[in-house]
């Protein structure tokens, strides 16, 4: 099947497109908005400026549009985006949002095409565990909970965090996957991509209780992977 990947550069997203293609389905594009608020309920948004560098690490083109970020009518902006390109289905990382994978199933049935969402439903800590031995390089860009702090930010998620954050969730409530908001990543190389996202300048800003690692200049370069 011919399928848009809905994508934001981050682990989740990343994962599931590649899930798609070794289940033997054909990812043509990425499909990326853009939310113009950082309270989004449907679109990751921290350092969404980097998105293009990532799909172009993995020789996809990518397809994107501004949103408002307001409820519902971002649901309208995204359906606006995917019946623009010439797919028979999306595949999206949603883990366990049910708000997020219905809309995206009736936009799919409103446009006749196929929902595939292979990350529904997985435990959190196998699921985390898995996305870090498939290979990616995963760092957190965004923290927003309770027993994640500035020193998360930039880092990067590997077994020994991925353990971290399996003790944190006992204590807090967090999902270790961060899909209740609790945290954001981003995947700078994986071993299917052709090329390394490289960061080259970034920040930590820190706003009372969340903070973000924004990066301010990247580039692409050699994948070690293939070194």
């Amino acid at each position: 099947m011919k399928l848009a990947a809905l994508f934001s550069g981050g682990k989740d997203s990343t994962y599931a497109a590649r899930l798609a293609e070794k289940g033997g389905h054909e990812v043509s594009i990425f499909a990326c908005m853009r939310p113009a608020r950082g309270d989004s309920y449907m679109f990751h948004g921290v350092n969404i400026h980097l998105a293009p560098l990532v799909a172009e690490a993995q020789g996809k083109p990518l397809a994107s549009a501004p949103s408002s970020g307001e409820k519902e009518k971002e649901v309208e902006e995204l359906k606006h985006l995917v019946e623009l390109l010439d797919v028979e289905g999306v595949v999206s990382g949603a883990i366990a949002s049910k708000y997020q994978r219905d809309r995206v199933n009736q936009i799919c049935a409103d446009l006749g095409i196929t929902h595939l969402s292979p990350l529904w439903g997985k435990d959190p800590q196998e699921l985390l565990e898995a996305e870090i031995r498939s290979g990616m390089e995963i760092i957190m860009v965004h923290v927003a909970a309770n027993g994640l702090g500035r020193g998360w930010l930039g880092r990067r998620i590997d077994l020994k965090a991925a353990a971290e954050l399996a003790k944190l969730s006992e204590r807090y409530v967090l999902n270790v996957c961060g899909e209740g908001g609790e945290y954001e990543s981003l995947v700078v190389e994986a071993p299917w991509f052709g090329k390394r996202l490289e960061i080259e300048k970034a920040e930590v800003v820190w706003e009372g209780t969340s903070g973000t690692y924004a990066v301010k200049g990247a580039h692409l370069a050699p994948n070690l992977h293939k070194g």
